[in-house]
């Protein structure tokens, strides 16, 4: 298990846009007691949950969405982008930061996090608009101590041990926060488009052979293998195999995070 460090001076809160509420917790997960307070009704979109962690970044932002869930789920592209311009704006310029798809974020090629989400049950209802949505966030700061070889792992490692040693969970959560609704205004503003082409710009495998492994409702886990040539209007993945282009919706990638911190 992972030890945990936390930020226990209560006098720290941190400045949030407005549209925001924040809610900070002592322990625990912050997706989880997102999860919580919307089950509970009292709760209001825009309620950001971040826990006292200073060793990862450990938030969740309740959303209020206004489309159906299919064209909604494309709020992990605008999270991850925000999640690559807080960084830039934290970090050294020369350090790359990608995404692999559909909810990952990385490092010099090494999974440092990535986002996740849940929506209120809308199945069986044909183009129904979910109550609520929570998207979910993480990013490891600092390293594992569990880890005898740090840095060297691509599915697990810290900001810290990829060069942005300068980065602290305070100043992320501000920024990430400040970028987040900047690309939320964007998606709103400008449609997808403008959000998928920027989101392809940092995919780390776009163009090359993936992996996935993907289920369907009671359906068992699959995993398939094909060349990523693309995300469509819908947020689906574009996987040319050899039986032609096969289209992986966002809905079934996201059931379970492909990532583990």
């Amino acid at each position: 298990m992972v030890s945990e460090t936390f930020i226990h001076s209560k006098n720290f809160e941190p400045e949030l846009p407005p549209i925001y509420r924040g809610v900070s917790i002592a322990r625990g997960g912050a997706f989880a007691h997102a999860l919580d307070m919307v089950a509970g009704g009292d709760v209001e979109a825009g309620t950001l949950v971040w826990t006292r962690r200073a060793d990862r970044l450990d938030c969740a932002v309740v959303l209020e969405p206004d489309q159906p869930l299919a064209a909604s789920l494309p709020v992990v592209y605008v999270a991850l982008l925000g999640l690559s311009d807080a960084l830039g704006a934290l970090g050294p310029p020369n350090i790359p930061v990608t995404f692999g798809w559909p909810d990952r974020i990385e490092v010099n090629g090494g999974v440092v996090g990535g986002v996740r989400v849940a929506a209120a049950d809308v199945r069986g209802v044909a183009e129904a608009i979910p109550d609520w949505m929570v998207l979910g966030v993480s990013v490891q700061v600092h390293g594992f101590p569990d880890d005898d070889s740090p840095g060297l792992r691509a599915d697990r490692t810290a900001l810290h041990e990829e060069g942005f040693g300068e980065v602290e969970t305070p100043a992320l959560l501000e920024s990430f926060s400040r970028h987040f609704l900047a690309w939320m205004n964007t998606w709103q503003d400008d449609g997808f488009d403008q959000v998928c082409a920027a989101w392809i710009a940092r995919a780390s495998d776009y163009d090359g052979e993936v992996s996935l492994t993907v289920s369907a409702g009671a359906a068992e886990a699959e995993t398939v293998t094909g060349m990523f040539t693309g995300i469509d209007g819908a947020g689906a993945l574009l996987l040319g195999t050899e039986d032609g282009v096969r289209r992986i919706g966002l809905a079934a990638a996201l059931q379970e995070p492909s990532w583990g911190l």
